[in-house]
């Protein structure tokens, strides 16, 4: 059991340092979502991941979901654009035919101010203890229980009064993406200024879908041209970065300088603003190994957590890991790259690295240079599993041919001084010093404690307490006394009667399988 949590560990440790590709999960029909087109994707505050499709709000904890049908007469009407989680667990909903919550714990959408809000919602941008709701008929203003409706334009007719995106600027500013331009409302007076961008055709201004901001910029998707960028300092629009489709169905950023770009016909896009270039594509090939299930993407969330979620059109969803700039592939100069890379074991010892992989390790010096691949036939076994700085020396386990022992200095190779099995053709899983100058070794057959050149001690489960099996992992505890993992349960070694034990542990503990 203990052994099959430790390769669970290193698998996955695998995983986040190999492709993204790997990663990638999908929900479709098969896991229950009743309708494949996935609008707009939201996590709220309890880990719960949101999805509004064509017909319904999803719910998913991870493993199930759970449905919510939007009710009504006209279909067209049902589709989910935007949602957001407010005060007391509630789910508010944008459709097509207007405003909807879900309670805690209900178990059906609820309608909100049906009188006032008679048309598709699109947008929420939440603002302390004020929402925002851009709609197809201007700007409604939720604060204290009451909605105060704002007229993007006075002419009730204009494209500019349907809302597609909102998000905060600086100064007490918000901007809008709407159907006819950029506009800005001014918090403290709900007063309106339009952008003009003239950048369609004959000096027209464009319809924005969506709308992000990094810094000063602002930047907004079109159904048609792309992606555009207006800067707040000049006020000056122009065309962004081309990411091969002029259709831009979503666009978010992390505030700082990554933009996260859905287009429908080309996958999805990670910008850097300040590099000023895409930096990740994660795109359908059928050519290729391909990363997700289609090019045709309707949403994108990259969710605090690190998730990156894609909704689809009539596909579902795909989500992945994604670690931004948390985490990044190990290389050194030209000389190695760990990406895609089985890591089994990591010995440091200041500037020296040792790596161990199915074939074989490699010595890596970042101070001077250096730079060594130890394989097969160099090595009796290729797969390396384990490793640790001891007394001035690299030992290296592997699987089937026993142990070395590398000089740092020198880049020595030699045998492990004991001759004996398992060390020439054993498996060495675990390699662990104690603060008494002792090297602890589990193999496939014991217990070692190896001093000064020599095995004080050995274990075995037919002479001592060591529970059967291969000895997979060693572990002292702050009080210095050693857990010891086998394939069949765990015992501890006690250094004050240097012995071991397994009568210590509680009732329904976890040291027996």
């Amino acid at each position: 059991m203990i052994y099959i949590y430790l390769l669970l560990l290193t698998s996955l440790c695998c995983l986040q340092a190999g492709a993204v590709s790997s990663e990638i999960r999908s929900l479709s029909v098969s896991d229950g979502l009743p309708d494949l087109v996935i609008n707009t994707i939201y996590k709220d505050s309890k880990g719960y991941v949101w999805m509004g499709t064509n017909t319904s709000v999803e719910r998913f904890d991870g493993i199930r979901l759970e449905h919510y049908m939007v009710e009504g007469s006209n279909e067209n009407l049902k589709r989910v654009f935007a949602l957001v989680e407010m005060p007391g667990n509630e789910l508010w909903v944008g459709t097509g035919m207007g405003l909807f919550r879900l309670a805690d714990d209900a178990e059906k959408l609820e309608r909100l101010a049906p009188e006032m809000i008679t048309s598709g919602v699109h947008a929420f941008c939440k603002l302390g203890d004020v929402l925002y709701v851009g709609t197809e008929k201007g700007l409604y203003v939720y604060k204290g229980g009451v909605f105060e409706h704002v007229l993007v334009d006075k002419n009730i007719f204009s494209r500019a009064n349907f809302v597609t995106g909102m998000v905060e600027g600086e100064n007490g500013i918000l901007w809008l993406s709407t159907m006819g331009g950029l506009k800005s409302l001014r918090l403290s007076d709900q007063s309106i200024t339009s952008f003009s961008d003239k950048l369609a055709k004959n000096g027209q201004n464009l319809s924005f879908y969506n709308i992000t901001r990094i810094g000063s910029k602002i930047f907004m998707g079109t159904m048609t041209s792309g992606l555009v960028l207006f800067d707040t300092a000049s006020k000056h629009f122009s065309r962004y970065l081309d990411v091969g489709c002029g259709v831009i169905s979503a666009l978010s950023g992390d505030g700082k300088d990554l933009l996260y770009v859905g287009t429908d016909g080309n996958g999805v896009h990670f910008i850097s603003v300040s590099r000023q270039r895409v930096i990740r594509t994660f795109r359908h090939d059928r050519e290729a190994d391909s990363q997700i299930r289609s090019n045709s993407v309707y949403s994108v969330l990259v969710d605090r957590d690190g998730l990156l979620w894609i909704g689809f059109y009539q596909l579902g969803v795909d989500y992945t890991l994604f670690q931004s700039d948390l985490f990044s592939t190990y290389q050194y100069e030209n000389l190695f790259d760990s990406r895609d890379m089985a890591v089994r074991t990591i010995a440091f010892h200041g500037s020296q690295k040792l790596i161990g992989s199915r074939d074989g390790f490699v010595f890596i010096d970042e101070a001077d240079g250096r730079f060594q691949i130890f394989k097969a036939p160099r090595l009796r076994a290729s797969i390396i599993v384990s490793s640790c700085y001891f007394d001035g020396k690299y030992y290296v386990g592997t699987y089937g041919g026993g142990m070395y022992v590398l000089d740092g200095v020198t880049l020595e190779l030699r045998d492990f001084e004991i001759a004996s099995e398992p060390f020439r053709h054993g498996h060495i899983f675990v390699l662990r010093p104690d603060d008494r100058g002792n090297l602890w070794i589990g193999t496939s057959a014991g217990l070692y404690c190896y001093r000064n050149g020599k095995i004080v001690r050995h274990f075995k489960s037919d002479s001592s307490k060591l529970p059967e099996g291969n000895v997979y992992e060693i572990y002292f505890d702050s009080s210095h006394k050693g857990w010891i993992c086998t394939e069949s349960g765990i015992c501890i070694w006690d250094p004050s009667s240097e012995s071991l034990k397994n009568d210590v542990f509680p009732e329904g503990f976890v040291h027996k399988p």
